[in-house]
């Protein structure tokens, strides 16, 4: 007998249906839909009616009365027309099918209430509802947050039994910002005089499998996976960035430490240094101070904490004779000219009225004491400028426009720093890399099993249904030529750091995409784009050094603002890019570690056998031996598209006698075998549950190993010469060289490495 299970509100207690027990009640199992390789699909039963018994409006309300339409959902066992019911449907006992009942319809007759219609979805289509449209930092899980200091960070390399330094998180460097150079040997930070780094110049990475098992339970969901939980995952990471210089804390906000600050009255220069009497509280000067950082009384700035902070100074004046002036911005007691002016300006020229603004970034640890001093170079007189607002160019006015979270000792909420990316959005985007398939169980509700397509196509039992097939009916077998794109493309999102921008700018389109067209096929029409919200993790070799990174910086130099999110491979901490020097925990001292190195290849040097997240080959923007064949769409995408667009491909549609068991048993990563070729399950259409009988099904048949193309890379020599399919004398095809992003010699008849680009100009 058939059986209708739902639950009621809060899923904890089931109810049984009563259903019309011969009417048809017509299930449809649908994997993906092959003309649209990027389109996931769920499984879902055509309409049908249950009849309005006692039992079932006591369970469904008074549905049918539009006047109550506003309490529905709101009584415990009452339901609306706009609420998902969880639902199992079973033949004795057998699963039929598991995920919820929408009501469609509710009718009547001859006034009384006899039907009520629904429809059956199966649990893939639930998913991207209960995620809703939740961002990455709404996630609630506090298992990553940490205090930011030394240890959090060189624990985070060496991995421990402690959450979240066991893999979970690991702590790399982005340019920021910061502007890094060869100027000190990439010894640390050229904003500091010694050139160490400061803690706040890392980055924590977070573990993709981390995130997606976070987000998949926080929406109610389990999930299996040998894919995530295995050792290709093992080293995935997204950076927790979302624009600031330093890992941000979930509770402070440096725009409080703000202030602006200006002159009082008309200032004339001289030949000595002069302390400027700037304070936040002239009267109509617009000045203002949240935090009390800027003391009025000794006309200097206190530094709150370590942290970097953003000034923009204005100086208007008037000048006559030969007279240059010129301001300086100091720290520490600075005076007369010291030893600690961080910031100077010279006017250069004579006999002119003038103004200058300049906007500049400077690391002061705690306590530290910032002032404003001025004075010309001459024997003329001149003034600053007369006293105005903050804010009038014609004024002479100091603002801190920018504060970073501190460097060091705050609590890192890693939520607060995750990139503005939804989190259904991060999920496809992962889908759309590796080529995932989502499957729910249909046996455990609200569990998923999510592999790679390969690995989930391989991992199926192979089924003879040779003696099922009804050939009283038609079996179409049809090319896969009207179901082909002219044109696929595969690309990340664009990403705004300068090097990214420049790539686009050169090439119209975005580094590392991979394109299919089939100029040979006269029927294929239209365009399918598979892209990511993830930018390229683009590297470059930090300038005047060998140490490679990602630099997210503008044109200008500034950080990224609002950056997109990214992938990237932890490559471990390697002596072959040098060693790094990290300021210790009081900041009085430093400690040397080998580099860090996140990269989109999983290698620090590449190999042709390792990976690139990339989905296409590129000339890199650093030296390497030779780029890796596992891209993205090589590895996870090419063994569909092979086997949709080989010659042989078929789509076959045939009618079979399938049984509850055979449909209970199936899984759509099964080989079915049809008299001499195997063939994959796309779709079965209108299996009615009541009865066994016969069922359409489509099919696409299995390529066997097909090939992207006949040689493939294995090595390369000594002599730089790439070799082709394990054999030490196999020098390949021109053809079989370039489709892999490599350079055919045809004089010598020979595959070389593509080499790498000219470095990206430095920015200005």
């Amino acid at each position: 007998m058939l059986t209708l299970t739902l639950w009621n509100t809060a899923e904890t207690t089931q109810h049984t249906i009563e259903l019309y027990q011969h009417a048809p009640v017509n299930l449809n199992y649908q994997f993906t839909d092959v003309t649209n390789i990027n389109k996931a699909v769920g499984s879902y039963s055509q309409t049908f009616r249950v009849p309005a018994t006692k039992a079932n409006t006591d369970f469904f309300g008074d549905i049918k009365n539009p006047a109550v339409q506003t309490t529905f959902g709101l009584i415990e066992g009452r339901y609306s027309v706009k609420r998902k019911i969880r639902a199992a449907l079973s033949y004795n006992s057998i699963p039929m099918m598991t995920g919820y009942v929408q009501i469609k319809a509710v009718y009547q007759q001859k006034k009384d209430f006899a039907d009520i219609e629904l429809v059956f979805f199966g649990d893939s289509l639930d998913m991207a509802t209960k995620i809703g449209d939740k961002m990455l930092s709404d996630l609630a899980d506090t298992s990553m947050n940490h205090t930011l200091n030394i240890t959090a960070i060189t624990n985070s390399w060496a991995g421990s039994s402690a959450a979240p330094f066991d893999g979970t998180l690991r702590y790399g460097l982005i340019d920021k910002g910061q502007n890094f150079s060869g100027a000190d040997a990439f010894t640390g930070n050229p904003l500091l005089g010694d050139g160490r780094l400061l803690h706040g110049d890392f980055t924590p990475f977070v573990r993709i499998r981390k995130l997606v098992s976070i987000i998949l339970s926080e929406a109610g969901f389990t999930y299996t996976s040998s894919f995530l939980d295995g050792s290709s995952c093992d080293n995935i990471y997204m950076p927790a960035y979302a624009g600031s210089k330093t890992p941000r804390s979930d509770n402070y906000e440096p725009e409080s430490e703000h202030f602006g600050v200006s002159i009082g009255s008309n200032f004339t220069l001289s030949n000595t240094d002069t302390h400027l009497t700037m304070r936040d509280d002239y009267t109509g000067e617009g000045g203002y101070d949240y935090s009390n950082n800027w003391f009025n009384s000794s006309y200097q700035f206190d530094a709150p904490y370590d942290g970097f902070f953003t000034f923009t100074i204005n100086a208007k004046y008037t000048m006559g004779g030969a007279t240059v002036p010129y301001y300086k911005v100091s720290w520490n007691g600075w005076s007369n000219g010291g030893a600690y002016a961080f910031y100077t300006w010279e006017d250069g020229s004579t006999t002119r009225n003038g103004d200058r603004q300049d906007t500049f970034t400077i690391f002061f640890p705690a306590g530290s004491r910032m002032k404003i001093f001025v004075g010309q170079a001459g024997t003329a007189t001149g003034n600053v400028a007369n006293d105005g607002a903050v804010g009038n160019n014609d004024a002479f006015w100091l603002r801190l426009v920018e504060a970073s979270e501190p460097v060091t000792g705050q609590d890192v909420d890693l939520p607060t720093n995750f990139p503005k990316v939804k989190q259904i959005d991060f999920l496809m985007g992962l889908q759309k890399m590796f080529n995932l398939v989502f499957v729910p169980d249909k046996n455990k509700p609200n569990h998923i099993l999510i592999e790679p397509f390969a690995d989930y196509t391989a991992s199926g039992t192979k089924k003879d249904w040779s003696n099922k097939i009804d050939y009283s009916k038609d079996v179409v077998v049809k090319p896969t030529v009207d179901l082909q794109k002219k044109r696929y493309q595969w690309t990340h999102a664009e990403g705004q750091d300068f090097v990214n921008v420049l790539v686009k700018q050169q090439t119209d389109r975005v580094y590392g995409r991979y394109e299919v067209t089939d100029p040979d096929n006269d029927f294929a029409k239209g365009e399918i784009k598979i892209d990511t919200p993830f930018a390229p993790f683009l590297m470059t070799t930090v300038p005047s050094t060998n140490v490679i990174m990602h630099r997210c910086i503008t044109n200008d130099g500034s950080g990224v603002q609002d950056p997109k999110p990214r992938i990237a491979f932890w490559n471990g901490q390697s002596a072959a890019m040098g060693t790094i020097e990290i300021m210790n925990t009081s900041l009085s001292n430093f400690i040397t570690e080998n580099y860090p190195v996140f990269s989109n290849y999983n290698e620090v040097a590449p190999t042709i056998t390792g990976e690139n997240l990339n989905f296409g080959y590129e000339r890199d923007f650093f030296y390497v031996q030779v780029h890796p064949l596992n891209t993205l769409y090589y590895k996870y995408w090419s063994p569909y598209v092979n086997e949709l667009y080989t010659h042989n491909a078929r789509h076959v549609t045939a009618f079979f006698k399938l049984t509850r068991a055979d449909i209970q048993d199936f899984e759509f990563s099964d080989k079915i075998y049809i008299e001499d070729t195997y063939y994959r399950i796309l779709k079965i259409s209108n299996f009615d549950a009541t009865k066994e009988g016969i069922t359409k099904v489509e099919l696409l048949k299995v390529g066997t190993d097909v090939a992207d193309c006949a040689d493939i890379p294995t090595s390369i020599g000594t002599n730089g010469i790439i070799r082709f399919n394990s054999s030490s004398v196999d020098y390949g095809s021109e053809e079989c060289c370039v489709k892999y992003g490599y350079i055919w010699r045809p004089r010598q008849g020979r595959c070389y490495p593509s080499g790498s680009q000219a470095i990206p100009p430095s920015v200005t």
